[in-house]
């Protein structure tokens, strides 16, 4: 009897085991919004996850906005619901599973009509003052009294018609796109460089020798000697850091491992859509699995209509936690933990 009882607990652990690593049945259901609130109707919908692969097939959403993805086999983990929309644009959420069926809202709003940004009071330029009629000067009036040589006072007139004439056609500077603006190289360089007689050089090393540095600067290409040379200084460019805060905790369990922990944007500038990404390998260093998470951090509108609470600003921290599942005949000896960002404008 107790050698029956053996197998059928042996039998219970590798069947739970197995079960472990089928996907879940969940479905996933919601409404799609226009930039007013109102259900929006034939938008197009998919879902993938952080690896750009899809699950599922495409939905559409109905004359109330509603669709509905129902049991799709879908892993626990971080995915990403995306939808378009003929007339309203496109638009994004990232969202977890973990085991129960759940529901998202979706906003699409029409970037070609969405109001302009509306600019802080203390941002606002002074008003200027609206110039009457009366200190404008109209070409038939004449500022002065003559006597004679009429000639030569109409020879006057006219030229000042010609400069009131460029006056009144109130010429402003053209508006330039920001993909103008992006197309101008702005010199970067990542070295600043003092010699001993007092001048400063900065631009990016191309080559350093036993005896001289060769820089790359605004006005060619520039070859030192070392021994003029009296310190050289690495320039680091503002911008986001985000880092992990000490060793992440670690949960071992036979199908997956769960990594716990805290990070932090210790950069000048805010870190947007903040994910954390874990991989395991074997002894032959084979991947032996991967899976990522974002964090949780404050909440921004984009100027692309996307909205996300996945941005850490300067000095901010969030916790996260990342359930990383072991690929099926697979030993995990030791693991990589990263931190991915972007930094829009």
């Amino acid at each position: 009897m107790t050698k029956y009882l053996h197998y059928i607990l042996l039998f219970g652990l590798i069947y739970s085991t197995q079960a472990k690593d089928k996907p879940l049945k969940i479905t996933i259901s919601g409404i799609v919004l226009d930039k007013n609130g109102n259900g929006l109707e034939d938008a197009k919908l998919m879902i993938e996850d952080q690896n750009g692969e899809k699950i599922g097939k495409q939905k559409k959403s109905d004359k109330d906005g509603k669709f509905k993805f129902k049991k799709i086999k879908i892993f626990p983990g971080s995915y990403i619901l995306k939808g378009t929309h003929k007339d309203n644009g496109k638009s994004l959420m990232p969202f977890s599973i973990d085991s129960a069926d759940i529901e998202l809202t979706l906003n699409i709003p029409n970037i070609e009509t969405a109001p302009t940004t509306v600019v802080p009071a203390k941002d606002k330029l002074p008003q200027q003052r609206d110039l009457s009629e009366k200190e404008t000067l109209k070409f038939e009036e004449h500022f002065f009294e003559y006597e004679s040589n009429i000639k030569q006072l109409q020879i006057e007139i006219d030229s000042l018609k010609s400069v009131v004439k460029g006056y009144e056609k109130k010429q402003t500077m053209p508006n330039v796109s920001r993909e103008i603006l992006d197309l101008i190289q702005v010199p970067d360089y990542q070295h600043r460089v003092e010699l001993q007689n007092g001048t400063v050089v900065s631009g990016s090393l191309i080559e350093e020798s036993d005896s001289t540095l060769t820089l790359k600067t605004q006005i060619g290409t520039l070859v030192l000697k070392k021994e003029m040379v009296l310190r050289m200084d690495e320039l680091e460019k503002p911008g986001p850091k985000v880092i992990f805060l000490g060793e992440p905790f670690i949960d071992y369990y036979p199908d997956r491992q769960i990594f716990s922990g805290k990070v932090q944007n210790v950069g000048e500038i805010r870190a947007d859509f903040v994910r954390v990404i874990g991989k395991l390998f074997d002894q032959t260093t084979t991947n032996a699995g991967m899976d990522s998470i974002f964090v949780k951090g404050t909440r921004i509108v984009y100027e692309s209509n996307v909205i996300a609470d996945t941005a850490l600003e300067p000095g901010q921290s969030a916790k996260y936690s990342l359930t990383v599942p072991i690929k099926k005949g697979r030993k995990p000896e030791y693991n990589i933990m990263d931190i991915h960002w972007e930094q829009t404008k």
